[in-house]
């Protein structure tokens, strides 16, 4: 069932020829990271247009990329490296590991669910991240099509 539901996505049907395993694979693991990180800012308590921004500006990142675009590879790289690094010094704030008064310690701290949540797709993103750049995933950014 999961392996019929993965041959129906766009990149496995895509005009110009279907691209390698990892690297659809790293587009699905990417559009996992974003409704996670959706979810986790939705239960962190952002507002709504802030969440739907991000949702739509990450997520057409997430589809150009997928298309083919260097430059939307670029630009989805700079921000999943920033997304971890905030991500992780939170985490690591949330730990305690960054500060030292207890004051501060209860003014930063996350609830469980926000840590496991913020693990996953700190995890989901790189892993997804990595697989964009592999040397069968290389292949598709310079492939030539007239849709460029």
């Amino acid at each position: 069932m999961l392996q019929d539901i993965f041959d129906k996505f766009y990149l496995n049907n895509h005009p110009d020829g279907r691209p390698p395993g990892a690297f659809v694979k790293g587009i699905l693991l990417l559009y996992l990271g974003l409704l996670i990180q959706t979810l986790n800012n939705y239960l962190d308590g952002f507002n709504f247009s802030a969440i739907l921004f991000v949702f739509v500006a990450v997520g057409f990142l997430i589809f150009v990329t997928g298309e083919g675009k260097k430059w939307a590879r670029i630009i989805l790289s700079v921000l999943i490296l920033l997304n971890v690094f905030f991500l992780g010094s939170s985490l690591l704030y949330s730990f305690g590991i960054l500060h030292d008064s207890s004051a501060s310690k209860k003014a930063i701290e996350m609830p469980v669910y926000l840590i496991i949540l913020t693990l996953a797709e700190i995890i989901v993103e790189l892993w997804g991240w990595a697989l964009m750049f592999t040397k069968q995933a290389d292949w598709w950014f310079n492939r030539k099509n007239t849709n460029r």
